[in-house]
């Protein structure tokens, strides 16, 4: 009993440590990221000045011209006074609208403040129900993902809140679930492995769920927006692959094969080869474990790790939904038993979204940079198959181990 105790609190005091040095690092970093200087040349958080002023667009009665460059400058350059010269255009579906339209309503300030905060509280709502431990919320807010969210005002909290939410009422309330999971349309590259999960776990409530809901987003969308909105919008739509094979995506801040392959230095077409595999890999385990009973965190876990490996164009905002698999793991190797070096990983996915941003520049491999993002993805994703492997086998535990 006293080792017992020792062990708790020791975790206890480490995790607080952890959790206080992370927060000072995040206070000395952000300057050095985040040019505060530099705002006189692009607006605070420019990646939701994006969203806000297709917003805005979208409420001045010409959802379409969001699909313009040059028209969400001049709105930018109207409220700024800046004009934010970039290649970040809007790029997402028109029923994304549905969901950002009333942030057009408010002011700058207010409606990023309010995004962030209502997102956030969803997203906390959900990854609190992961886990019994008393730090989940804490290190849920200090999680390396969370920041770059913060950092940019992104949709990484939305993502986990429907992605999170969806799987985590699945069991008990199967059709909520996949209203949930169908709102992600807004983010196609992030639905379709749900698709193929739902479906071979034979969660057919949840599987129309997730067809309704985005069904309904679409039609809605067509109703409100008319169909030149959807043909601006597919026009525009191979322009963020164009702009990683080019080179003009940032390399350093996409945790992809496809944008590690070419930040190695390698051609576009081994890009798409090595990319391609890892679709199929990551295809594969979903199958594999989604065909078997098992228990939602693993089943969870293998998902959300597949989505972010699949898609071959994400941001180190979109990790903000790692945080979910990583509480998943941890929370069944506390209860199940853990292999030695589980802990290491799992605090290496805690750390690496901003870990990879940090030592890209550092680290030289063949022709260019070495991307951490990706490869750690990958070994975290393995280690959900073996784990379900090792439970299914042994009838739900895991061998021991020191962690």
């Amino acid at each position: 009993m006293v080792n017992r105790l020792n062990r708790l609190n020791l975790a206890t005091g480490s995790l607080v440590v952890l959790i206080a040095l992370t927060l000072i690092f995040f206070i000395v970093l952000t300057p050095r990221i985040w040019n505060f200087h530099a705002l006189n040349e692009k607006p605070l958080s420019p990646d939701f000045a994006i969203c806000w002023s297709a917003s805005y667009l979208a409420l001045s009665g010409e959802p379409a011209e969001a699909y313009e460059i040059n028209k969400l400058q001049e709105v930018q350059e109207r409220f700024f006074k800046v004009r934010h010269y970039s290649t970040n255009g809007w790029y997402y579906p028109p029923s994304y609208f549905l969901l950002t339209l009333p942030l057009g309503l408010l002011p700058y300030l207010p409606a990023l403040a309010v995004w962030l905060g209502v997102t956030l509280c969803g997203y906390l709502a959900m990854l609190r129900r992961t886990s019994a431990s008393a730090f989940i919320l804490p290190l849920g807010l200090t999680f390396s993902g969370a920041y770059w969210n913060f950092l940019f005002g992104q949709n990484g909290f939305l993502s986990g809140f429907l992605l999170g939410g969806g799987l985590i009422l699945l069991d008990k309330f199967p059709l909520m679930a996949g209203l949930l999971l169908g709102m992600m349309c807004y983010k196609p590259q992030l639905l379709s492995l749900s698709l193929v999960a739902l479906a071979v776990g034979r969660h057919w409530r949840a599987l129309a769920g997730l067809l309704a809901s985005s069904l309904a987003m679409i039609l809605l969308s067509l109703a409100l927006f008319g169909w030149e909105t959807w043909l601006a919008y597919f026009k525009v739509l191979s322009i963020p692959m164009q702009l990683l094979e080019d080179g003009l995506a940032p390399w350093n801040k996409m945790p992809t094969f496809f944008a590690a392959v070419l930040s190695a230095g390698f051609s576009v077409s081994t890009a798409y080869v090595v990319q391609g595999v890892i679709m199929v890999l990551a295809l594969a385990g979903v199958v594999w474990v989604w065909a078997r009973p098992g228990p939602i965190a693993i089943k969870g876990a293998v998902l959300i790790l597949g989505i972010l490996l699949f898609s071959p164009y994400a941001f180190l905002y979109d990790l903000a939904i790692l945080a979910f698999p990583l509480a998943w793991l941890w929370e069944e190797g506390r209860l199940k038993g853990r292999l030695p070096g589980e802990t290491i990983l799992l605090f290496t996915g805690w750390i690496i979204p901003l870990a990879t941003y940090l030592l890209w520049e550092e680290i030289n491999i063949f022709q260019g940079k070495l991307q951490l993002a990706p490869l750690v993805l990958l070994a975290l994703f393995g280690f959900a198959l073996l784990r379900h492997a090792f439970q299914v086998k042994n009838e739900g535990h895991f061998p021991q181990g020191p962690g």
